[in-house]
């Protein structure tokens, strides 16, 4: 664990100094606070419920291009090379860099802070439901961040890289508009994939485990997938 934790402090103080990252970071606040003005104007309702629905899409966006430095810049620098031959496990190395950017999510969480404080102040907010809605916007930044790491696995372009992510994520996102796109019967059997549908419920203060669940496994496919690819690449 101590490797995992070297490559996290490492990548921790790349995103301290990379303008990119701060960038990413005034466009998710300025978003968060639209919503959440935008959620409070037109339904009167004093939640946090349609400002989480809209952040898990601007996370579906934002997010792959947030990592979509990691595995691509080491490529094309030519020090991914160098990682995988020296004592570092692809694993230890795909755990810490999202795990970094997982904290970094969580620093951005954070930044909106504020938002739940002007709820206690202009009015009476369930804190049960309010702590729900972020751990759900959570677990889906860590699956996002995931898919993020593998497509930054795939390519030497960090652009690419950055939009193949959003590519991998955006179907779970359309599947929770299946209503709109397919018959009942066939959106019946998709809806459970919905990265939406399943937000939805800590948007609710319920915490289902299914829920957990789902956002666990999206993140480790995604993470296993990685590292599989760096391994095939190790022993090219």
């Amino acid at each position: 664990m101590s490797t995992v934790f070297t490559i996290w402090k490492k990548e921790m103080r790349v995103y301290a100094v990379n303008p990119t990252a701060y960038a990413f970071l005034a466009v998710f606040l300025f978003l968060s606070g639209l919503f959440f003005f935008l959620g409070i104007t037109l339904t009167g309702e004093a939640s946090l419920r349609v400002l989480a629905s809209n952040l898990a899409i601007v996370e579906l966006f934002i997010l792959p291009m947030l990592t979509m430095r990691h595995f691509a810049e080491e490529r094309r620098q030519g020090t991914l090379e160098m990682l995988l031959t020296s004592p570092i496990s692809p694993f230890a190395l795909v755990l810490g860099k999202w795990l970094a950017s997982v904290t970094l999510c969580g620093l951005m969480f954070l930044g909106t802070a504020i938002l739940p404080a002007i709820l206690a102040y202009y009015g009476d907010p369930d804190w049960g439901v309010v702590a729900s809605t972020y751990l759900g916007l959570l677990l889906a930044a860590a699956a996002f961040c995931a898919a993020g790491l593998f497509s930054s696995s795939l390519l030497d372009d960090q652009l690419a890289a950055g939009l193949l992510g959003i590519v991998f994520l955006l179907p779970f996102w359309l599947v929770s508009r299946a209503e709109a796109l397919v018959g009942d019967e066939l959106a019946e059997r998709v809806r459970p994939f919905g990265v939406l549908n399943h937000l939805d419920s800590f948007g609710r203060g319920i915490v289902d485990s299914a829920d957990v669940y789902y956002f666990a496994a999206l993140a480790f496919c995604f993470l296993f997938l990685t590292y599989r690819a760096l391994e095939s690449r190790r022993w090219r």
